[in-house]
């Protein structure tokens, strides 16, 4: 007979917790109270809709509820206003998402960006970003060609990550254009983009999958030389591609200025 996984039961609750909360289901609540000796409620998914009683709120509560924010006509044109809105305002995309909302630098002193998809799961900031070895290959990577850790800076198209881990192609449109226009107003030198799903998204129909050589990314304020690479786990484990980045990064040489 074969060996059976011995699991206790605390690690397997975690587990189950785990994957619902990937699913996305975790912040599924029941807001209507429930006498708990009173038997076990019916579940959500078996209640007539019209049966469920509506609590009205009171007077008092209506007065004193904070006026709604009203939504922005459209994505403010200075930097420090859009960092603000992105921070502040309810309606982004991933308002409702579970984890540290990571922004683009605010002061782009460096001459290079990076942009990948999401932060990896349980990032934190900037620094935890995406996972520690791809950030030292990436850095070795850069630093080949003459390019410090101070001229490169990283930022993700979704500020948090996604339910599931997956960005559809209508979310990955939205977030698109919010990122260029983040460029427009950030204006680094160049831009190198990880990952095929994020430089389809950003450059359209324009970009050429394993392109050699530059590609233009268009802004509101002028287009951007950007490069567009495979995602850095590919890079890391297939010598053709990683070969492939290091012919085509080597013409960000004569695109960033000294």
């Amino acid at each position: 007979m074969g060996e059976t996984e011995q699991r206790s039961l605390e690690e397997a609750v975690l587990s189950y917790a785990h994957w619902w909360r990937e699913a996305g289901f975790h912040t599924a609540i029941d807001t209507q109270p429930h006498g708990w000796r009173q038997g076990l409620p019916t579940p959500f998914w078996q209640r007539d809709v019209a049966s469920v009683p509506v609590a009205a709120a009171a007077p008092a509560q209506i007065a004193e509820a904070a006026p709604a924010r009203p939504k922005p006509a459209g994505m403010p044109a200075d930097l420090p206003a859009f960092l603000d809105w992105l921070a502040q305002d309810e309606n982004q995309p991933e308002a409702s998402w579970d984890g540290a909302s990571i922004l683009p630098p605010a002061n782009l002193s460096g001459k290079l960006l990076l942009l990948v998809e999401m932060p990896i799961m349980g990032a934190a900031d900037s620094d935890s970003l995406i996972d520690p070895a791809q950030r030292r290959f990436l850095a070795a990577m850069l630093a080949s060609i003459g390019i410090g850790s101070d001229d490169a800076a990283i930022a993700p198209l979704a500020m948090r990550r996604p339910p599931g881990g997956l960005l559809d192609e209508d979310m990955l449109g939205k977030l698109a254009r919010r990122m260029r226009h983040y460029l427009s107003l950030a204006r680094p030198q160049a831009t190198i983009i990880l990952g095929d799903r994020t430089s389809r998204a950003l450059i359209g129909a324009q970009w050429q999958p394993g392109a050699e050589s530059m590609q233009s990314l268009d802004l509101a304020s002028g287009s951007m030389r950007t490069l567009a690479l495979a995602a850095p786990d590919l890079l890391m484990n297939r010598p053709a591609a990683k070969m492939r980045s290091w012919q085509t990064l080597r013409l960000l040489r004569g695109v960033l200025n000294g």
